[in-house]
């Protein structure tokens, strides 16, 4: 069974929020340095590991974009060049100033709660009340302010919409190509970050349509496909006909629960 990327974070802060408490109540510091240590080699690691996975699938994606272009580059069903999108991306940059404000705030809520109850408790009680308080108190305080934190991040993040599991992929803001061409095999598009060998992506057909807003002037598109790299399984596709571009999808992505599809107007 699966552990959702939620639920996932939570085990894993409580995992370590224990580890840490244990150390603290036997006053290990040379540990405890150890600890910090040892969590930050940890996370840089896991980070190359997810990197070195993510390149060779990218650039089998490349591969696989470069055939279709060659074998339909007489075959094009719709195209949109950065001109053609150039007046949407002013909308898209708001949207990503305005997640960028939710990051901040989900990052600096948790660590000012952290703040003011495990340093700023023990500071009032000493220079205010002249109390000190003992080891237990100060490990059952770390303890308090953690799960405070941790708590904090899951509420503000399901208020603010933010999927932990997206997030971790640093997708959260879907990727919305400049320009791109759309062939019977899929559609074709820069690929989201530069990697040597990787000149142009490809999201394949079958697709899911997940998002149509035609005053906003784009549609969101979702690979069927478990084998598409995280960083391209959804794309938002700005259009100056939006209804004709979905036109052109459906036709060539026959998906029965899109049949009857009907467009969000905000």
């Amino acid at each position: 069974m699966r552990i959702p990327p939620d639920l996932r974070q939570v085990l894993i802060s409580v995992a370590s929020i224990s580890a840490f408490a244990v150390l603290l109540v036997f006053n290990l510091t040379y540990l405890i340095y150890v600890y910090i240590g040892g969590t930050f080699v940890v996370l840089i690691g896991y980070s190359v590991y997810r990197t070195s996975k993510m390149i060779p699938v990218l650039k089998q994606n490349g591969k696989e974009a470069e055939r279709i272009k060659k074998e339909y580059k007489d075959k094009i069903l719709h195209r949109e060049t950065a001109k053609d999108t150039q007046p949407f991306f002013v909308d898209y940059e708001r949207e990503k100033i305005a997640l960028s404000k939710k990051i901040l705030v989900l990052t600096m809520i948790p660590l000012f709660i952290v703040i003011v109850l495990y340093a700023g408790i023990p500071f009032i009680l000493k220079f205010a009340l002249k109390e000190t308080l003992s080891r237990i108190q100060i490990v059952e305080l770390y303890i308090l302010s953690a799960f405070a934190s941790v708590g904090a991040s899951l509420v503000i993040r399901r208020r603010m919409g933010l999927n932990m599991a997206t997030m971790t992929a640093g997708t959260q803001l879907v990727h919305a190509p400049k320009a791109y061409i759309v062939t019977e095999k899929g559609v074709l598009f820069d690929p989201p970050m530069k990697i040597q060998g990787v000149d142009i992506s490809v999201l394949k057909f079958p697709v899911k349509i997940s998002r149509v807003e035609e005053e906003r002037g784009f549609i969101e598109i979702e690979s069927k496909d478990p084998a598409t790299p995280t960083q391209i399984k959804v794309v938002r596709l700005y259009s100056k006909n939006p209804t004709k571009l979905l036109s052109v999808i459906k036709n060539y992505s026959k998906e029965p629960e899109q049949t009857e599809f009907s467009m969000v107007k905000q």
